[in-house]
């Protein structure tokens, strides 16, 4: 937003200063000069479709570049002539220098930051889901969580993982035991290994 308010406050004296130039410079000078731009605009013109990111050669020159170049050529030519003209050559090359600085500042800032593409803001590292309470998960699926936790108790990466496991596996057996104390008892009477299943035990709608 700065930078949109500082060119568009530079418009008025740009024209100005120009205007100036153009009119206080020697037709022949002024002749040079456009040549020059238009050699120029010709270069840029024929040579950016070559450069590793440009467009592809067999798409042509690119005339719109080639003609802001001149154009731009011709405006700073311009512009210098009517600063020296005004202003004197002393303040003309502190007022250059001083926006050559500002202009390279401002591309370094643009090249630091990351552009921010609307509706694509990095988004938040999800949590993982909180685990279904047991006391809402069918018998079935119970028992079905009990066997699958005895691969994760020995994929677990820390003593911490492993605890939480521990932990989950030991909230599995209260609740089947709480719903079916009967079959839970056949199932530890049969010889319960950890990672068998208590399903063919359990009274069915237990």
């Amino acid at each position: 937003m700065t930078g949109r308010v500082v060119v568009v406050g530079l418009i008025g004296p740009v024209c100005v200063f120009a205007t100036i130039g153009a009119l206080i410079l020697p037709w022949d000078i002024l002749a040079g000069w456009i040549l020059l731009g238009a050699g120029a605009g010709l270069l840029v013109a024929f040579g950016a479709p070559r450069l590793p990111r440009g467009r592809l050669a067999a798409s042509g020159p690119d005339l719109l570049a080639g003609a802001a170049t001149a154009t731009g050529f011709l405006l700073v030519c311009l512009v210098v002539a009517g600063l020296r003209n005004t202003v004197g050559g002393g303040l003309t090359a502190a007022i250059l220098t001083l926006l050559v600085v500002a202009g390279l500042a401002a591309a370094h800032r643009r090249r630091a930051t990351p552009p921010v593409t609307p509706g694509r803001h990095a988004a938040p590292v999800p949590r993982p889901a909180a685990p279904l309470p047991v006391a809402d998960m069918a018998t079935e699926d119970l028992c079905v969580a009990w066997r699958r936790s005895y691969f994760l108790l020995h994929l677990a990466a820390d003593e911490q993982a492993r605890r939480l496991v521990v932990q989950r596996r030991q909230d599995f057996l209260d609740e089947i035991e709480r719903r079916d104390r009967p079959g839970f008892a056949r199932w530890l009477d049969s010889g319960a290994k950890p990672g068998s299943d208590p399903a063919p035990y359990l009274t069915r709608g237990g």
